[in-house]
């Protein structure tokens, strides 16, 4: 067997017990990084824990090096540890001795009717049914039945409260492996009327040597908005309103207890009861009855701060409990044995309720006890995370292990040497303290990106994740709290992962799960039926200076229309708002699929907003739109953050998919927006104001060397994104200077603006890289004059801490130290090409009108030919007529 004696052989992964629960064989799940040619196979990967004992363990590879070996993993395998300690497991190949079997795994079995789906855990059989939405028919433990014939049930109730039955038309097993396996459930809630309600996914996921299962359940409304004059607020014809989704579970056997614990750290609480609730109204924090809670009518949507708990008594429901931020399970015990249940992210997603009724348990996603009933708008989800747990009589529920999880993070030192994350160094390698003490503002501290959820109380279940954006309200001299969310501006998902992995800190993991899961669910416009131009886009953060009204994060709000000139306001998603690579990261950390999912589901918008065959012009000209491509106005399509984040979410989805046209679409923008001969003084970039993002554009450019580069392509596209770049860069060092020496020309001089010098380092750092030997100190040393600069200029403002700002360092500032560290010198020269000159790119509309009005000047010409022609005969036969008079 071969063993991992040295550090560089093998991955470290830490693990760290934070909640006080002592853990046995809990089930971790980590994605993990590796570097080019470690491994080729997943079954040769191996386990070894503190003492030298090799442990199971399980892989899936997520994303490939371009020899076929894997670049990043996501890790299966149970963790051992102490209450309050740590624990170091370390990850090896062996192609050799195979690893050792776990003593329990799961298992999938078929029904002889093939009606229902049995999963074997080891220590209990769930099944099943394939044909209506009972997401679990029977619990087995022991040879006896936990949960009474009727099994459980999710249920939707209408506006109205009627039921809307559910139909299953998928039943899949998305994973299946020794330590979990995952089933899914998808379909739709269907009207009366036969109409399609919403969509619903349910994703239940079993471990072995458990009785818990994990439901993700996600309810998805398909239709598109009506967005009147560009507006998304809420109450659009296509929202659904319903009163409650619960998940009820019915026991096997008389009720004989129930108990429950309200939050981590407060007393147990047991009652024998018939009825008992739980119902958390509102998040309970100092803001709870903020007006980012407001319904379509701009009434607020909670009644009272916190939680309430109540059992029936002498005079109905008896109040017996409250508080204000509740992280509960409940548990219905019977003769038999019992059943217990959560919502992960309790109160953060509120409203939320535990319910027992004659021997029901009983979970309230959207519960009927909220007075304001839910809307889903038109192309958003909503997905939950129920624990379900189950037991034979004395045994103890582990929902609580799985409400806090340990903590595991891989070495930072490993991340480096992998090269799977571009520009990574940990932090233990930084030397630029005054770059760490600032990003530290985003985890640490009165002002963290956790304590400013409090100050418009982002919670509840649409907001939960998202970050406020609070350098919008600096302004704001109005009553009440100016409500702005921040919609994963410049992708703060991304530097929250890059950190994370940086430092192994888990406040940053947890920054960027619950941002990840917010973008995925509310951010992206999840529809088929809009044009193209909107549908499965991505919605900007709410509009700058604007309370964000009833539009909750949709941008646009009718509430605004008064202060603005009718016609002059409104719009929709836009490329501008694209932000990807986080979302790629988060699930290779995580295996998410929906993250997945929507990384290539925003690379689509970006073919389909450029397809000119796609609009009602396309009939006369099938060509490019040029929505892809546009940046401030839809007539200027050079370098740009529009074209930027579109070619960076395409290199993402060719990443995950493998998938040629996505990279080729690439190509095709970066040569309609840029080229090795333009003529950067007509570009104007001395006008701040609108083309300050040409910098965005430049960085995607040197995303895209790095990519090609990395596939050993380094072609004709290679050079002339390459001469492209260097062109723009030796510009850059002439002309280029900080923002805070041109504040004059910009409209609102804010401490944004020497942020974003920090992108000028970056673009420095890229020359350095891929620019001749001759030029590259020239390059390194603007590179460090404007990440000075930067930061310097950034401190001289009040307001330096603000959300905007210090996202754009956390996502962009650890570039530097990267290059700082090492050399790092692409060694490309020059090639012969022939790039031509450049040829200004047309946009569709453009296109049609410099069409139309050629054709009118030919037609034109020709009429008047005609007429001439006509004329002169008409002469002719006149005189004639005339002479022989």
């Amino acid at each position: 067997m071969e063993k991992c004696t040295l550090q560089v052989d093998c991955v470290t992964i830490n693990i760290e017990e934070h909640a006080g629960c002592s853990r046995t064989d809990e089930p971790v799940r980590l994605g993990v990084p590796l570097p080019r040619g470690f491994l080729t196979d997943v079954t040769h990967l191996r386990m070894q824990s503190d003492k030298g004992t090799v442990m199971p363990i399980e892989g899936r590879a997520l994303d490939f090096w371009p020899d076929g070996s894997a670049r990043w993993v996501l890790l299966d395998f149970p963790v051992t540890v102490a209450a309050g300690s740590h624990a170091a497991y370390r990850v090896f190949t062996d192609s050799i001795n195979p690893s050792p079997q776990p003593e329990t795994t799961v298992r999938i079995l078929s029904s002889p009717s093939e009606r229902e789906l049995s999963v074997d855990t080891g220590v209990a059989v769930f099944t099943i049914s394939r044909d209506t939405l009972k997401p679990i028919v029977s619990v087995r433990i022991h040879n006896s039945e936990i949960l009474a014939p009727e099994g459980s049930v999710i249920q939707l109730l209408d506006g109205e409260g009627r039921e809307v039955p559910a139909r299953i038309d998928t039943i899949s097993v998305e994973e299946s492996g020794k330590f979990r396996s995952t089933v899914t459930l998808g379909g739709r809630f269907v009207s009366l009327t036969n109409r399609i309600f919403c969509n619903f996914l349910a994703r239940l996921t079993f471990f072995a040597g458990l009785r818990v299962v994990r439901v993700e359940f996600e309810l998805h409304n398909p239709r598109a908005a009506l967005h009147p004059g560009g507006l998304w607020d809420l109450g659009d014809p296509g929202s659904i309103h319903f009163k409650d989704l619960s998940l009820s579970l019915a026991s096997a056997g008389a009720a004989q207890s129930i108990d429950w614990k309200a939050e981590k750290n407060g007393p147990k609480g047991n009652t024998h009861e018939r009825h008992w609730l739980l119902y958390q109204d509102s998040s309970g924090g100092k803001n709870w009855n903020s007006t980012n809670h407001l319904d379509r009518t701009g009434q607020l949507t909670v009644s009272f701060p916190g939680y309430r708990i109540t059992q029936s008594g002498p005079n109905g429901q008896d109040p017996i409990a409250e508080g204000l931020r509740a992280t509960p399970y409940a548990r219905l015990t019977t003769s038999g044995g019992w059943l217990a249940a959560t919502v992960q992210d309790f109160w953060q997603n509120f409203p939320k309720s535990l319910r027992v009724d004659d021997g029901r348990l009983s979970i309230g996603i959207f519960p009927v006890e909220s007075t304001s009933g839910f809307e889903l708008q038109p192309g958003e989800k909503k997905r939950h995370t129920i624990l379900l747990d189950f037991g034979p009589p004395g045994a103890d529920s582990i929902i609580p292990h799985f409400q806090y999880p340990v903590h595991a993070f891989p070495d930072p030192e490993w991340i480096e040497r992998s090269q799977a994350v571009s520009y990574f160094v940990p932090v233990s390698k930084d030397s630029n303290h005054k770059y760490l003490s600032y990003i530290a503002h985003v985890v640490e501290g009165p002002d963290s990106f956790f304590e400013r959820r409090e100050i418009i109380d982002e919670y509840g279940w649409r907001n939960f994740g998202d970050l406020y954006a609070d350098h919008e309200a600096v302004n704001h001299r109005g009553p009440g709290k100016f409500i702005s969310h921040y919609n994963n501006q410049y992708d703060f998902i991304y530097g929250a992962a890059v950190h994370y992995l940086r430092s192994g800190d888990r406040r940053w993991l947890e920054l960027m799960r619950d941002a990840a899961r917010h973008t995925v669910d509310i951010d992206i416009y999840h529809t088929d039926e809009d044009k193209p131009a909107y549908s499965h886009g991505f919605f900007w953060h709410t509009d700058h200076y604007r309370d964000a009204g009833t539009c909750t994060h949709r941008t646009f709000s009718r509430k605004i229309l008064p202060d603005v000139p009718a016609g002059n306001y409104g719009g929709g998603p836009c490329n501008e708002h694209n932000y990807t690579s986080g979302l790629l990261h988060y699930y290779y950390l995580t295996g998410d699929p929906e993250a997945r999912d929507a990384v290539i589901e925003l690379a689509e918008w970006v073919i389909s907003m450029d397809d000119g065959s796609r609009t009602l012009f396309g009939l006369i000209d099938d060509g490019p739109t040029g929505l892809a491509s546009s940046t401030a106005d839809t007539s200027y399509h050079g370098p740009g953050r529009g074209p930027g984040n579109s070619i960076n979410a395409l290199l993402d989805a060719y990443r995950l998919t493998d998938a040629r046209r996505f990279l080729a679409k690439a190509e095709e923008l970066i040569q309609r927006c840029i080229h090795p001969k333009d003529d950067i003084e007509t570009l104007k970039f001395d006008d701040p104001e609108h083309r300050w993002s040409y910098l965005v554009f430049l960085q995607v450019l040197g995303k895209y060397l790095d990519f090609k580069a990395g596939l050993g392509e380094v072609d004709y596209y290679f050079h002339y994104a390459r001469e492209s770049l260097l062109h723009y860069a030796d510009w850059m060092v002439g002309s280029e200077v900080p923002y805070k020496d041109v504040l004059h020309k910009v409209d609102i001089p804010t401490e944004t603006w020497p942020a974003q010098d920090i992108r000028k380092c970056h673009v420095m750092h890229l020359a350095g890289k891929y620019g001749p030997l001759s030029r590259k100190v020239n390059y390194t040393e603007r590179a460090q004059f404007f990440f000075d600069r930067c930061l310097d200029d950034l401190m001289s403002f009040d307001t330096a801490y603000l959300t905007r700002p210090l996202v754009i360092l956390t996502v962009y500032g650890f570039v530097h130290s990267y290059f700082q560290a090492a050399e790092h010198s692409f060694g490309c020269e020059a090639r012969a090409y022939d790039f031509g000159s450049p040829v200004p790119f047309l946009p569709q509309k453009r296109r049609l009108r410099t069409s139309a009005a050629r054709k009118a000047r030919v037609l034109g010409g020709t009429a008047r030919t005609i007429f001439s022609t006509s004329m002169n005969g008409m002469q002719k036969r006149i005189g004639s007529l005339l002479k022989n008079k």
